[in-house]
């Protein structure tokens, strides 16, 4: 071969791989794939009910617009909650490290945290209820088929017989 031909495929080469090169710097960095357009939760924490359900029933601009103020009340509420169960469990942390566990107190403290989960979820199901006045037939029937699926699903890191499943485990709360 002579060594012009040589030449241009070393060109045509190099040409190549600089796209391939530039399409994965595209897709990693600029542009990145549809699935993880959304922000993904903070680390520890799972996404919202309310923000996952409004994702996949694919909610268009006008519906999303019409539930602005469900979304921000929602919103409010859940950190009020959030904020009142983080005092609770560092109130149970703190009794957890005495000497001599208070029960009494430590009932309470799982009570009260029991209920604003309790609460918590009331709230997230009225969301519900106020989202599915904006949607479509398909999407109101597709919303009660995934709340019946994830009602009966095991929670997570659990396995369905009440054992540790993969993944971490819960710690306990």
């Amino acid at each position: 071969m002579s060594s012009r031909l040589i030449q241009v495929l070393l060109a045509l080469s190099l040409l190549l791989n600089t796209f391939v090169l530039m399409g994965f710097v595209y897709r990693s960095w600029i542009e990145p794939p549809p699935f993880e357009r959304h922000a993904p939760p903070p680390p520890g924490q799972r996404p919202r009910a309310l923000e996952t359900m409004t994702h996949d029933l694919h909610l268009d601009d006008g519906q999303r617009q019409g539930l602005r103020g469900v979304f921000e009340q929602y919103a409010a509420s859940r950190r009020e909650r959030l904020r009142e169960i983080q005092k609770l469990r560092e109130q149970l942390a703190a009794e957890y490290k005495r000497p001599a566990i208070d029960m009494v107190r430590v009932d309470g403290l799982i009570d009260q945290l029991t209920k604003l989960r309790a609460d918590m979820q009331k709230e997230t199901l009225r969301s519900f209820t106020q989202l599915e006045t904006q949607l479509k037939p398909e999407q109101r029937e597709r919303m009660h088929q995934i709340l019946a699926e994830r009602l009966a699903a095991p929670p997570v890191g659990r396995a369905p017989g009440g054992g540790a499943g993969p993944g971490p485990a819960r710690p306990p709360q």
